[in-house]
């Protein structure tokens, strides 16, 4: 089961560039608590997005995507530090609702960019700090960075190619905090390990679509994958956190 997981996330992954933590980590919480499941994604979607690093690289916007990486750079630690510090009990329905959050912004349809690139650079910063913060302690970084580039005046190509260098950056940087918190050992790269090929095989899968498919077409299927697997946990997390405390 957790092998057609990570497979169905390495597809998402590499058919859209964002979506491979988000997905993994909500299935691994159904048997994980949320400080081994969010390190576990973020360690396998560094690793699968290695293959789109050269070609997102053309691509990449640089104006927009260096605001974006210093957004994130602020947020990141106080993700990581929450992350470790917050009772597994209610960090998990915490992660859930960001999770479910992030969905409804996917399924949201994207309106036409009324602004050029230069009128809207300056959220860009703000962007990316929701996104670091979303990503380091939920893996949900996804829907805030997607929220804004959508509407950032890119072209697909460039919205791609910054995604995919940006969720690189961003789970680097996690995965360095967790690891100076301590909070990164033998039992996450055990895990990770054994869920890297069918995470790689899905990655690839979906490269291979993203060249026959339209780059949208994913969009509805992606967010009500998220919303069902977010509101699936959120109701029995609650439900068991709430039993534990009355």
């Amino acid at each position: 089961m957790l092998w057609l997981l990570a497979f169905t996330a390495g597809l998402v992954r590499g058919f859209s560039g964002f979506g491979f933590s988000m997905i993994l980590a909500l299935g691994l919480m159904a048997t994980v608590p949320p400080s081994v499941a969010v390190p576990v994604a973020l360690l396998l979607d560094l690793v699968c997005s290695a293959g789109l690093w050269i070609g997102a690289y053309r691509g990449f916007h640089q104006p927009v995507g260096y605001r974006l990486i210093a957004g994130m750079l602020l947020a990141v630690p106080i993700g990581t530090l929450l992350l470790t510090i917050l009772p597994a009990l209610w960090m998990t329905p915490a992660v859930a609702a960001v999770c479910l959050v992030g969905s409804g912004l996917i399924l949201a349809r994207p309106v036409a960019a009324q602004k050029t690139i230069d009128q809207s650079r300056h959220l860009a910063f703000p962007a990316g700090l929701a996104s670091g913060l979303a990503m380091s302690m939920a893996s949900a970084g996804g829907p805030p960075l997607m929220l804004y580039l959508l509407r950032s005046g890119l072209d697909v190509t460039q919205l791609r190619a910054t995604a995919i260098l940006f969720f690189a950056a961003s789970s680097a940087c996690a995965l360095l905090g967790l690891w100076l918190f301590d909070a990164l050992g033998t039992e996450h790269l055990q895990l990770a390990v054994g869920l890297l090929l069918p995470a790689l095989l899905g990655n690839f899968a979906g490269q291979y679509l993203h060249h026959r498919w339209q780059p949208g077409s994913l969009r509805v299927i992606v967010g009500a994958l998220l919303a069902g697997l977010s509101g699936w946990l959120l109701l029995t997390s609650l439900s068991t956190a709430l039993a534990v405390s009355l």
